[in-house]
């Protein structure tokens, strides 16, 4: 992709003519004074800002695609749900707990090498039910990872060689393309132009080859803890 300092003036006019069609744009474009690369990291500085953010789309799991529709504050809340072809869960961590209700198929996966009796046993016990640990316990790390804004977003942190691209829309939020090369593929995000520099979008493709949005941003996430006899303490588990 030529830079924009490059620009020949019959380049100039042909945008000029198409500017509602293409996006395409001069050095009077989005962040004129910042490179590719700084704009991308200004996304995600921004999107680490906010004080919560909705991201949806889909993700890799060591090959294996995973959609994903997660709520999550800086405070730590979240609220969301992940599927799979290991089968689907819900999540929510609340203060100093994390609640899972995962069904049959994802007990099954984690399962797969106990003997059958007893994963019988324990995939009837749980699956459709919540299950409540401590955000301290070894075993609920993991899931309370999926709830924290900078593990997320660490992905994004390297931008480096991002070219700046079309002016196109997000839903109805106005975005510059960014797309860096990389030796699996090819990362494009999508930065808000008005307003905080948000990033609204991002598409990865290769190997571990993801599309993502972030909406939401500073919008209360409602992670209430479920109660009754729906929730298993798995303190009291044998």
């Amino acid at each position: 992709m030529r830079t924009m300092h490059r620009l020949t003036a019959t380049t100039a006019l042909a945008c000029a003519a198409a500017l509602g069609l293409t996006g395409c744009f001069g050095p009077d474009g989005p962040f004129p004074e910042l490179s590719g690369s700084e704009v991308a990291d200004k996304s995600v500085a921004a999107l680490r800002g906010a004080n919560s953010l909705t991201v949806s789309g889909k993700i890799s799991d060591e090959g294996k695609p995973v959609e994903i529709n997660m709520a999550v504050s800086k405070a730590g809340d979240c609220k969301g749900t992940f599927s799979g072809q290991d089968g689907s869960f819900e999540l929510i961590r609340n203060g100093e707990f994390v609640f899972i209700k995962a069904d049959e198929p994802f007990y099954r996966s984690q399962m797969k090498d106990l003997p059958k009796e007893q994963a019988d046993q324990a995939v009837k016990q749980l699956s459709g039910h919540w299950l409540k640990s401590k955000t301290s316990d070894a075993d609920a790390k993991e899931l309370s990872a999926l709830c924290d804004l900078d593990e997320l977003l660490k992905d994004f942190d390297e931008s480096k060689g991002a070219q700046k691209g079309k002016v196109t829309t997000v839903g109805d939020q106005e975005a510059l393309t960014l797309t860096t090369k990389t030796t699996e593929g090819t990362e494009t995000l999508l930065v808000a132009t008005k307003g905080e520099p948000y990033l609204l979008k991002a598409t990865i493709t290769g190997t571990e080859a993801a599309e993502v949005t972030f909406t939401g941003i500073n919008q209360p996430v409602k992670a209430d803890a479920p109660a009754g006899k729906d929730v298993i303490d798995a303190d009291q588990l044998g």
